[in-house]
């Protein structure tokens, strides 16, 4: 048995001091200017490892997941079992709960890198810390799909930062990466949505009316947010991409040559704005996505 009670304790003694952390952090990272760029980034070896430490978590929640599901979509909403207090579950539940510590660690890297992180990038990992140390002691039911969730699309996005694009034998690997990413924060909506029905017809749940409405205001927002972001910078490249298009096109007098380069843009288009959106590195590697 994983000793929740102990530190579940120990979370909310820490409440406040891990606010306070976080309030230090958004200081530090919307102020802080590296002078000049570093003669050796960390940032690739931060991804690997992230990718296998999250793809481990994972590994270790899925048979929770699977007892949940076995056991239906009730219980896997609305009651905790054993996600807390199993050796396995409960384990991964405290772990990944620290990690969000951590992941402040990472805006430093950006910092150190000379890099620029982005304002949702800043305002994600403040709201990840908030809500894993708010939310670890309430004993909610629906915390095993956000938490297996975010892992899953971490180990995408970590993978993909870290120069091993998964999937992209069967799509780009940009797709996947979005794709997780705003799964991850769409399906637990959806649990939340089934959780509070579930609640208002007086069932009993593992979660309270206050804090499902805070899951789903918060949710939302970064829905919108992060959706907006994809579809602005999809935009954004594919805006790029015809501008390249049409300036070769006018350089480019020969009737024939011009007709053969049509055809050839024409069969690659889709590679082509799907290679603009990776090239995009350096800005896209600011952003991690995590409810």
């Amino acid at each position: 048995m994983f000793p929740y009670s102990w530190f579940s304790s120990a979370v909310n003694v820490s409440f406040i001091p891990i606010h306070l952390l976080g309030i230090l952090y958004v200081f530090i990272a919307f102020n802080f200017r590296p002078s000049h760029n570093s003669d050796r980034s960390y940032l690739k070896e931060w991804y690997y490892f992230n990718c296998i430490f999250q793809l481990v978590l994972g590994l270790l929640m899925i048979p929770e997941i699977l007892i949940s599901l076995f056991s239906g979509w009730h219980y896997s909403v609305c009651q905790a079992g054993s996600l807390y207090t199993g050796l396995l579950s409960g384990t991964v539940v405290f772990i990944w709960t620290i990690t969000k510590i951590v992941d402040l660690f990472e805006t430093l890297l950006l910092l150190y890198d000379a890099r620029r992180p982005l304002t949702i990038h800043i305002i994600h990992h403040f709201l990840s810390l908030s809500y894993a140390f708010t939310f670890y002691s309430q004993n909610f039911a629906i915390h095993r799909w956000i938490v297996f969730f975010n892992l899953t699309a971490h180990v995408f996005l970590y993978a993909y930062l870290s120069g091993y694009k998964i999937l992209n034998r069967w799509t780009p690997c940009w797709v996947a990466v979005c794709s997780s990413q705003m799964l991850q924060l769409i399906l637990p909506f959806i649990a939340t949505l089934s959780a509070a029905a579930k609640m208002t017809r007086g069932t009993q749940c593992d979660a309270n009316a206050l804090g499902i409405f805070t899951l789903q205001i918060g949710l939302s927002v970064m829905i919108l947010l992060f959706a907006d972001f994809y579809w602005s910078r999809l935009q954004e490249f594919r805006r790029k991409n015809m501008k390249k298009l049409e300036k070769e096109q006018k350089e480019d007098t020969d009737s024939s040559k011009e007709q053969t380069r049509q055809e050839s843009m024409s069969k690659k288009r889709s590679s082509d704005e799907t290679a603009i959106f990776e090239n995009d590195f350096p800005e896209l590697r600011s952003v991690v996505f995590s409810p």
